[in-house]
């Protein structure tokens, strides 16, 4: 089925298993039975719609509302929109006792939009700063779990002295790294697994002190190379003797200068390789990118051990979900919803952990059964934080959607107009970037910079890290490239100098946005293979530079 987005004005189809899954996916109230409506929107804007409610890498220092302390939160203190400051609890506070949600519960009012109502609602219950669980001395991250001396990371868990990184899983020791695996000592490295002591490196497995590199698969001492497997002292993919190769490298070691023309060379050199027209690994009838040990997740991306999906983003071991982002640990049977844990039968909704057939539901945790609910924790049969009878829910929900109907919400996400976050603090301006301008034109909110994040530097940048004192963890430094003001932690200072890095001279957030160049938009394109024309579905736009293989083509190049 064809149709046009209500908002981008693209034309997009509707697939037969995206009809007959929206059939599978009910919602029982009594006799009536409701089914989420086939999408307005198109998946694009759907997914952009989802992650513009979820802040990822932008924390602040907000005043509790519950102790009045200083904490640090996702959140900060105004919401982009309405005049009434959030009212936001440490993790510790809002996971206690001492206060009820409930109490903010009330009546539906069916003469106004549910979305109106639904916003004030979010707007006066307590929201919770950050979401991470069993870490130690690691304040500074969220959506982490059992990770210690780690400190602005993200989206990671069981990892060690880490610092400026997103989706790292059992690392140490490692720094501006993103989708980093099991790997320990890397430095600026992307999409690498099972690394040791690598810097400058992606889209490798298994190597140990390799640097500017790309696509390796069990190297050693390998530099400005690109499609290698099992080979060690390699310099541009020329075999060297390990005398000839660390002459080589020894004078740019701790030298910015030199380290920037290096890194030059390696964006030069990875532009043009021959790639894999994606990164699926051990999956059958799957297209997207970064897909593993997966069966029928058709345009998904970075998804694991999942069956039966489609327009999924961020996934581990989730079955049957449609139109859904950041799903962890058995997400079944979900649909327009993003950031949950261990969820059945869910659909519309945000941030839900070990819940039950919720709908438009916000922040709560072992709940089922519950309708346009925010911050509740073990509560069933409850409609905008007020407790129903089994009977009075199944009777006022149908109710409430027939209202929603008759309004045009029913089946759409929460409105951008009401995320918590700017546009450009949210997930979504990551894969979605857009101006200010853009973004406000397309009914997005704005977070404008402050103005003490922009304070004159306060030292020149040293050109070697030989040259860095102690005393440059005290001073102030400007990005290079959007003047926002950044620091030098001690931890990280050390780092540095323990691997002879020089001092970066871009904020952390601007390192981040260099990294994710790496990435391919979530979007497939039809190619051929380079080789032997076989059709393939590929994140590589047909504009690009990279020469696209098939699979069997790739692994006869390279391997």
């Amino acid at each position: 089925m064809e149709r046009t987005c209500k908002r981008c004005q693209a034309h997009f189809e509707i697939h037969k298993d995206e009809e007959d899954f929206l059939q599978k996916i009910g919602f029982k109230y009594g006799k009536t039975e409701v089914h989420p409506p086939l999408p307005v929107y198109c998946p694009d804007c759907r997914c952009q719609l989802r992650t513009c409610h979820r802040n990822e890498r932008n924390m602040y220092k907000v005043r509790s509302s519950f102790s009045g302390k200083d904490i640090i939160s996702v959140y900060a203190q105004n919401p982009p929109w309405g005049d009434k400051p959030f009212k936001i609890y440490s993790q510790e506070e809002w996971r206690s006792d001492a206060w009820d949600p409930m109490e903010y519960g009330r009546n539906f009012d069916f003469t106004r939009p549910f979305f109106d109502q639904f916003a004030e609602l979010q707007q006066q219950v307590p929201r919770q700063a950050l979401i991470s669980i069993s870490n130690e001395n690691s304040g500074f991250t969220t959506g982490t779990g059992f990770c210690k001396n780690c400190y602005l990371i993200n989206s990671s868990e069981y990892c060690e002295d880490c610092y400026y990184g997103k989706l790292l899983q059992t690392c140490k020791d490692s720094v501006d790294c993103s989708y980093l695996y099991n790997s320990e000592l890397c430095y600026e490295c992307f999409s690498c697994y099972e690394c040791y002591h690598c810097q400058y490196v992606s889209f490798s497995t298994n190597c140990s002190d390799c640097m500017f590199s790309s696509n390796l698969k069990s190297c050693t001492n390998c530099c400005l190379c690109t499609n290698l497997s099992q080979e060690e002292y390699h310099f541009m993919n020329e075999p060297l003797s390990k005398e000839e190769y660390e002459k080589r490298l020894k004078d740019f070691r701790g030298s910015y200068p030199l380290t920037e023309k290096m890194r030059d060379l390696y964006r030069k050199t990875i532009g043009t390789i021959v790639r894999k027209y994606a990164n699926i690994v051990s999956c059958q009838n799957c297209t997207g990118d970064y897909v593993e040990h997966s069966k029928n997740c058709l345009d998904c991306y970075d998804v694991n051990e999942s069956e039966d999906c489609r327009y999924v983003q961020v996934g581990v071991q989730v079955k049957d979900n449609y139109d859904c982002s950041n799903m962890y640990i058995k997400p079944e049977l979900c649909y327009e919803t993003l950031g949950t844990i261990e969820v059945y039968g869910s659909a519309y909704c945000l941030f839900i952990f070990h819940s039950k057939r919720m709908l438009y539901c916000d922040f709560c945790y072992h709940s089922e059964d519950c309708f346009a609910c925010t911050g509740l924790t073990h509560k069933k049969h409850c409609i905008f934080n007020k407790q129903y009878s089994k009977e009075e829910y199944e009777a006022l929900v149908p109710k409430i959607i027939a209202h929603m109907q008759s309004t045009g919400e029913w089946g759409l996400y929460f409105p951008s107009r009401y995320a918590p976050f700017g546009y450009n603090e949210s997930l979504a301006f990551e894969y979605f970037p857009l101006s200010k301008e853009e973004a406000l034109k397309q009914g997005f909110l704005w977070r404008d910079s402050d103005a003490k994040d922009r304070k004159p530097q306060t030292a020149a940048f040293p050109d070697s890290i030989a040259d860095a004192a102690d005393s440059i963890t005290q001073e102030i430094f400007c990005c290079s490239d959007c003047s926002k003001n950044f620091r030098i932690i001690p931890q990280e200072l050390d780092f540095y100098r323990r691997q002879a890095l020089p001092i970066p001279r871009k904020c952390q957030e601007c390192r981040h946005t260099d990294r994710m160049h790496f990435r391919n938009p979530r979007r497939l394109w039809n190619r051929t293979c380079a080789k032997c024309g076989e059709a393939v579905q590929s994140t590589s736009a047909p504009d690009r530079p990279e020469t696209i293989y098939c699979e069997s083509c790739y692994i006869k190049t390279v391997y």
